[in-house]
């Protein structure tokens, strides 16, 4: 007799992996997480698999996720996309590029659990790091980013502020 493992819960415990590759089977189920908490549709670029898949040719560029252990539970809950990034104008301590956290994304169900901090943990070494998010439509990331001290680099016309990270 065959038993069905149990659905994973909101506090299953959770497994950190890596896409690394543009021809990762994964980043679809990751894509698809994003586009379900972003609204994003295929015309944009943020829905985009081609696009996320032309990201994923630089080599710094990567995306660490989060799935329930449970097995049969390999879709994503939480992830943050990983690029690099070159800036029209240099950053405060004069680089030009960066590492940046283009999309950070955590299911409904997840917030508040420490998703976002562990995922974050692994590139915390990095420098610099950025992170841009629009705090009007993204209030939890905007106080996220505060409360753990992320530096503010810059602001843009359409609302959008930079954080940066540039020394240890």
């Amino acid at each position: 007799m065959t038993t069905t493992p149990p659905a994973p819960t909101a506090d299953s415990p959770l497994v950190m992996r890596r896409v690394t590759t543009p021809d990762d089977e994964n980043i679809e189920r990751v894509l698809h997480l994003s586009n379900v908490i972003f609204s994003a549709d295929e015309s944009t670029k943020h829905g985009s698999l081609p696009y996320w898949r032309n990201c994923l040719l630089h080599p710094a560029s990567f995306i660490i996720y989060l799935t329930p252990i449970s097995p049969g539970s390999d879709n994503p809950v939480a992830f943050i996309f990983v690029i690099h990034r070159k800036h029209d104008r240099p950053l405060k301590n004069g680089a030009t590029h960066s590492t940046h956290v283009w999309l950070a994304g955590v299911s409904p169900e997840r917030r508040r659990a420490g998703c976002l901090a562990r995922m974050m943990h692994e590139v915390d070494n990095i420098r610099p790091l950025t992170i841009c998010t629009h705090p009007s439509r993204y209030p939890m990331m905007w106080s996220w980013l505060n409360r753990r001290g992320w530096p503010q680099e810059r602001e843009f016309a359409d609302g959008k502020v930079m954080f940066s990270k540039t020394e240890h």
